[in-house]
C-alpha cells in the first residue's frame, strides 16, 4: 500500500499582498504515486471556492486508485470541506480507466459537486439577508 500525503505550507496560503486567504488543503494519495499534475489540478479547483466567504475552512482530498494492479483501475476521489460552525461539505466520485485522465475527470466531478453545495448555501444566505433587510426597511 503506497500512501503519501501532501500538505500545502501555511506561508503559501496568501497571495503576495497578504489580503486574500486561501483555504488550506491536504491531499492524500492512496495506492498510487504522488503526482505534481494532480496536485496542481487540486489547487486550481480549490481556487474556485475563493468567491465564497468561508472563514476558517479546511479541505481534505483523498485520491485512491483501486484495482491498481489491473490495467483498468478505478480512481476514487473524495473531498471533505469543513467550515467552523457549519455542516461538513462532502463529495465523492469514481472513474473507471487505466489512464490518468480518469483521475482528472474524477477530481473535476468532485469539485463540481462541492461547488454546487456551496452555491446552494450561498443562495440561502443571501436570500436571508435580503429578507431581513426588506423587513427592517418596512
Amino acid at each position: 500500500m503506497n500512501t503519501s500525503t501532501h500538505i500545502k505550507p501555511a506561508s503559501s496560503y496568501f497571495d503576495g499582498h497578504g489580503s486574500t486567504a486561501y483555504i488550506p488543503v491536504e491531499v492524500q494519495f492512496r495506492h498510487m504515486r504522488e503526482s505534481k499534475r494532480v496536485l496542481w489540478l487540486v489547487e486550481q479547483m480549490m481556487e474556485r471556492f475563493e468567491k465564497y466567504p468561508l472563514p476558517g475552512a479546511k479541505a481534505h482530498v483523498v485520491i485512491d486508485e483501486t484495482h491498481h494492479r489491473q490495467k483498468s483501475g478505478v480512481f476514487q476521489v473524495k473531498v471533505k470541506l469543513s467550515v467552523p460552525g457549519e455542516r461538513l461539505y462532502v463529495a465523492s466520485s469514481a472513474e473507471k480507466t487505466g489512464m490518468h485522465d480518469g483521475v482528472f475527470s474524477a477530481i473535476a466531478a468532485v469539485f463540481d459537486s462541492v461547488e454546487k453545495q456551496l452555491v446552494k448555501r450561498h443562495g440561502r444566505r443571501s436570500r436571508r439577508r435580503v429578507g431581513k433587510a426588506y423587513e427592517n426597511a418596512a
